[in-house]
């Protein structure tokens, strides 16, 4: 399994950055940072903080996302609004800034295997306590902690609606648009911000009302920040397919035989397929990684237990990443995971 993971951070990194590089997207994407001025026309808004060495790593986002976010499509609004909130799930999920900030560097295809591979470990061991139960718990140890996912869930919740609601009005100025390309860049160290600061408001909150959260339901508190997470990513993925253009879901994930870098359309086209790969090995990375976190699961084993198909279906390999690769394309593959590890934490 840890080979799966590698070898697939590997395919993730060549289907976005070897594609853009073979498709001649790269070359466009260098022009436009030196002459200022997208085939489009839109100029390249350079100065987002005052500080020129932080603001250069903040430009080649705005590059990326520019032409995507203004060219009206009802296909790539789509795609945006379906990638942005189960990759907001999967960060909760991940919890730590790190992953965050080296997703937006590389790009979740290289990334999200890597974090899988890296992970794998503590869900392939069959260490039990007294009572059967997978001996590491699944989030915060404290029920204050615990309790302070829940307003940090809801947050990322909303996160991607702060980015793409504006830019997709038609009243937004390209300056403006920029510049919320460039901030929504501080997504991960704002969240994970936030998380110290509800801890510490949730304490001064209960001392004041003389109430605290009982330490029997951290994993009460844990399961409740992941399933508003995966709900969220639920949310935006059926939006997404309900909502999807004319030529329809395909036409909305699916990744065009080539780009035609004549056109003005070239970074717009380069980040769709961008994207498109990504949620192609998102799935494929977090349906076996899901698998292997279900089968901690003392809900899972309960079923088992209980009901005889359940018990013969799970023993399938095959079956189970079907299952879940289906419920990936129902529900989106970021909500699968969060709606795994919220089993895991309940029981």
């Amino acid at each position: 399994m840890h080979l799966y993971f590698l070898g697939l951070s590997l395919a993730g990194y060549d289907s976005l950055w070897g594609r853009m590089i073979r498709s001649g997207v790269v070359g466009s994407v260098v022009s436009v940072k030196q002459t200022g001025v997208f085939p489009n026309g839109d100029p390249l808004r350079t100065v987002f903080t005052g500080l020129r060495n932080f603001d250069q790593f903040l430009i080649p986002a705005v590059i990326f996302y520019n032409n995507i976010l203004s060219n009206e499509s009802t296909s790539d609004r789509m795609l945006l609004v379906s990638l942005f909130t189960t990759m907001q799930t999967t960060t909760h999920c991940m919890e730590h800034l790190f992953w965050g900030v080296f997703n937006q560097a590389w790009g979740a295809a290289a990334v999200y295997p890597l974090y899988c591979f890296t992970h794998a470990e503590q869900f392939l061991e069959k260490e039990t306590d007294s009572h059967g139960r997978h001996c590491e718990i699944t989030g915060p140890a404290t029920a204050e902690e615990a309790f302070a996912l829940i307003p940090t869930a809801v947050l990322g919740a909303v996160a991607p609606a702060m980015l793409l609601y504006p830019a997709f009005n038609s009243t937004c100025i390209v300056n403006v648009r920029q510049g919320l390309i460039a901030f929504y860049r501080f997504t991960p160290l704002a969240l994970t911000a936030s998380y110290p600061f509800f801890t510490w408001a949730q304490e001064k909150i209960s001392a004041y009302l003389a109430w605290r959260p009982r330490p029997a339901d951290s994993k009460k508190y844990v399961t409740a920040s992941l399933m508003i997470s995966g709900v969220a990513a639920v949310a935006g993925h059926a939006y997404a397919l309900l909502n999807a253009g004319g030529d329809g879901v395909f036409e909305v994930f699916w990744p065009a035989q080539h780009i035609d870098t004549t056109l003005p359309t070239v970074i717009a086209d380069g980040a769709r397929d961008f994207l498109q790969w990504d949620i192609f090995i998102i799935t494929a990375a977090l349906v076996p990684f899901a698998d292997l976190i279900l089968g901690t699961s003392g809900l899972v084993r309960r079923l088992k237990k209980r009901n005889k198909w359940f018990l013969g279906f799970s023993e399938s390999f095959i079956g189970r990443l079907a299952a879940l690769t289906v419920a990936s394309g129902m529900l989106s593959p970021g909500a699968v995971l969060a709606f795994a590890l919220a089993a895991r934490a309940i029981s």
